[in-house]
């Protein structure tokens, strides 16, 4: 799967496409642009621009909130988020544009039979294989400059230890040459595993891949799946559960392995279901 090429870049480096004529919308600390060939967000001096074919789903998980699903390169979250009083109106433009372009490939679900098995899905999900028009929800990850303080501290106390036989001099180089390389080497690490984030939930155009009450990962097609809701698992934590057609539960995944509020989850989840789902 390609990353969106033009994701929070200079207003000059967008593609020709996006300087064209179009529908221009202004809403709380930000321009939305509705082009015919595609959608771009404006936000202070920099900007992302996405072809319309581009555009997973739309999900509103609040009246307030509109989120659009892209492939967007992590750490960056796997949407864009627009948060106004009055984004009913957009939501309208953007759904019959996406309903006016080419309805091809992943754009069609309904009328496109499943390509991948279950045990296909999830073997693609594990190894990373690309797999257009998926989007991926990442698990937390403590912040860089957070990972790097402690890492600092850590390496600091270390280092004052071998400090102490030089006296006050030598206890004050030492610890300040153990809080740059800690923090550095923990900052780094951490930098690189946010960009490599684990997954919570894969949504894919053939079913979604997740976990079921701390059980292994498995995947599910679309047409065994019901709906996403917000509830809880066997001991009382709030979790996503994902239901079959008959009401039954088919995974679960508690509310602590998200990166994100679950109501947000459970309605891109929702609107990525309705989509893909076949007939």
């Amino acid at each position: 799967m390609d990353w969106l090429a033009h994701d929070e870049v200079e207003l000059d480096t967008l593609p020709a496409w996006a300087a064209a004529a179009a529908d221009v919308r202004r809403l709380r600390g930000l321009e939305v642009r509705l082009a015919p060939e595609g959608l771009v967000l404006v936000r202070s001096r920099r900007a992302s621009a996405m072809r319309w074919e581009d555009v997973l789903v739309l999900a509103r998980p609040e009246h307030a909130r509109l989120l659009v699903a892209a492939a967007r390169k992590p750490p960056r979250p796997p949407w864009f988020e627009i948060a106004d009083r009055d984004v009913d109106a957009l939501a309208t433009a953007m759904r019959a544009r996406l309903e006016a372009v080419d309805q091809g490939g992943y754009r069609q679900p309904r009328a496109r039979p499943a390509t991948m098995s279950d045990e296909q899905v999830l073997a693609a999900v594990l190894s990373r294989a690309p797999l257009p028009g998926a989007v991926e929800i990442a698990a937390p990850a403590p912040g860089v400059f957070t990972s790097a303080a402690v890492g600092g501290a850590v390496g600091a106390i270390a280092l004052s230890f071998y400090g102490v036989i030089l006296g006050p001099v030598g206890l004050g180089v030492a610890a300040g040459v153990g809080a740059l390389g800690g923090g550095l080497l923990v900052g780094g690490l951490q930098h690189r595993r946010k960009r490599k984030a684990g997954r919570v939930l894969v949504l894919t155009p053939d079913g979604f891949v997740g976990g079921l009450d701390g059980q292994a990962v498995r995947a599910v097609g679309w047409r065994a799946v019901g709906r996403f809701v917000e509830g809880y698992d066997p001991f009382g934590v709030p979790a996503l559960v994902v239901l079959d057609r008959e009401g039954g539960v088919l995974a679960r995944v508690p509310e602590r392995y998200f990166a994100m509020p679950l109501s947000v989850i459970v309605a891109v989840a929702e609107a990525y279901r309705v989509r893909a789902s076949p007939a």
